[in-house]
């Protein structure tokens, strides 16, 4: 495939990736070289980790780090250390080439790192999870709510995306002044304010068999190598739904669900205004919050 300036190889077009919905890995490649104009500058300069499914949603799945050596050179990767002292390159993905690529290699749904190459240890995002216990997305929107009225009262701007899973993410754009752990005691206490208020419905519980019906509230994803999904990513479930970014009003509103958009909505997607397209213009400090 010719992507930009590059020419990508690709293989096995015709294989199902997702069965039940007869949607095949080209159909996948079409949907990131069709989004990638929308999609790239959320991932631009940011270490990736991919989740891969070569033969499809069915067979073997595993999530990737590194780049491996066959990667072609355009590729940029970003030489990150462990604690152990290892290094492990990250692809970052600058262009529409790298997105096709790394779906050709059979990643449905690469997930970014919160910070950028040049700033690794300050994050400028924070990030929300919320996850149901039972499958109950009206409990979803009720704490998604609750959580955007108390960041609005703290001065911050939320926004909210589907996961394309079973809940919303919900991302503030913060200032790179701040290091990961204060970033994530910070989402601690508000999720902590939260619950202490709503006790019957939310929890921040990381145990499962602890959650009971409530909605957990993750605020762990603020920690350094954690990730989240990045906008416009395919998820790994039946009928390829897509994590996506929309208004406050959709987010709350009654026929909305966390896998409403798939990659068959590829031209609502493309053709609508991007809702965070403000994302970017205005970046907050948490320091007088904290």
């Amino acid at each position: 495939m010719k992507v930009g300036k590059y020419e990508v190889e690709v293989s096995h077009l015709e294989r199902i990736y997702f069965p039940k919905s007869k949607i095949t890995k080209g159909d996948l490649l079409d949907y990131y070289a069709a989004i990638a104009n929308i999609m790239v500058p959320y991932m631009k300069d940011r270490p990736l980790t991919m989740h891969r499914f070569p033969e499809g949603i069915l067979g073997e799945e595993f999530y990737q780090k590194n780049a491996p050596d066959y990667f072609p050179d355009w590729i940029l990767r970003e030489p990150i250390k462990k604690e152990n002292g290892e290094k492990v390159n990250y692809v970052v993905c600058n262009n529409a080439a790298t997105l096709v690529y790394i779906a050709n290699q059979g990643c449905i749904t690469p997930h970014l790192f919160l910070s950028k190459v040049d700033k690794l240890g300050y994050p400028d995002r924070l990030i929300f999870d919320l996850d149901p216990s039972d499958n109950n997305f009206k409990k979803v929107q009720k704490v998604a709510a609750l959580l955007k009225k108390m960041l609005k009262e703290l001065g911050l701007e939320p926004f909210v995306m589907t996961t394309g899973s079973r809940g919303l993410h919900i991302w503030v754009a913060l200032r790179r002044i701040h290091t990961y752990d204060e970033v994530k005691e910070f989402a601690f206490w508000c999720a902590q304010q939260l619950v202490h208020k709503n006790p019957t419905l939310c929890t921040t519980e990381v145990r499962k068999d602890l959650r009971g019906t409530k909605v957990f509230i993750d605020w762990l994803r603020n920690a350094f190598g954690q990730t989240g999904v990045a906008p416009y990513a395919v998820r790994a479930k039946t009928g390829a739904p897509v994590a996506t970014p929309i208004t406050w009003q959709e987010a709350l509103a009654t026929t909305m669900l966390p896998q409403k958009y798939t990659i068959k909505d590829l031209l609502t997607l493309v053709k609508r205004n991007d809702p965070w397209k403000n994302f970017n213009k205005k970046k907050f400090s948490l320091k007088d919050m904290m």
